[in-house]
């Protein structure tokens, strides 16, 4: 229990009204809200009870068809992988198991590489999902075209991350600035809970 909780005061000290999470945090969510509840009740209206921002997504099958993707389980294509890495990944993830060759019908519903093709290819998932059933579309080429979409959505993150790099006191800059406005906020809250319970005694 002492992780909710503390979880639910890093949330309620800066009145979070959103917190993005998975969806095996949602009762830890739930738990921070009852507690801000419970507080404004006994006291007043201080704190924000917090709603759950859940992905489309919440989560992906690793690339072993195993499971949700895990760096501990090395099933994971990560952000910060390159070009080459990403298709190796791809090219090696599991597909249909019961089609052989190219031209066997395919099944989409329990294929790894379509399920992925419906998150970061949606706008051609309807077409791959028909030309696989009808067995148009082979694995190999099917492994490409994700490989390629996946490698489109993270070239602008590489290119951000190495303008940060290329500035290296800049990371530094932003997370004291961030820093200090959070404190800030957290203050400002610490305060209006003390004097709602009566023990602000340094105002």
């Amino acid at each position: 229990l002492g992780y909710p909780v503390s979880q639910a005061a890093d949330i309620a000290v800066f009145k979070a009204d959103l917190v993005p999470v998975g969806d095996d945090q949602i009762p830890h969510i739930e738990l921070a809200r009852k507690i801000v509840r419970r507080f404004n009740e006994l006291y007043r209206p201080v704190l924000v009870e917090p709603k759950a921002l859940v992905g489309d997504v919440p989560r992906l099958v690793g690339i072993d068809g195993k499971a949700k993707m895990s760096k501990s389980l090395g099933n994971a294509v990560f952000l910060l992988d390159t070009p080459e890495q990403v298709n190796e990944k791809i090219y090696n993830a599991i597909t249909d198991p019961a089609r052989i060759r190219k031209t066997d019908p395919g099944h989409p519903e329990i294929c790894t590489v379509y399920g992925y093709h419906t998150v970061f290819n949606a706008d051609e998932s309807g077409e791959i999902e028909v030309s696989c059933r009808k067995g148009q579309t082979g694995c190999v080429g099917c492994k490409k075209r994700l490989a390629a979409k996946i490698n489109e959505l993270l070239a602008p993150m590489h290119e951000r991350r190495s303008k940060f790099l290329n500035k290296p006191g800049l990371i530094e800059d932003i997370l004291m600035e961030g820093t200090a406005r959070a404190r800030s906020v957290a203050r400002e809250t610490m305060s209006e809970v003390r004097e709602a319970i009566g023990i602000n005694y340094f105002a």
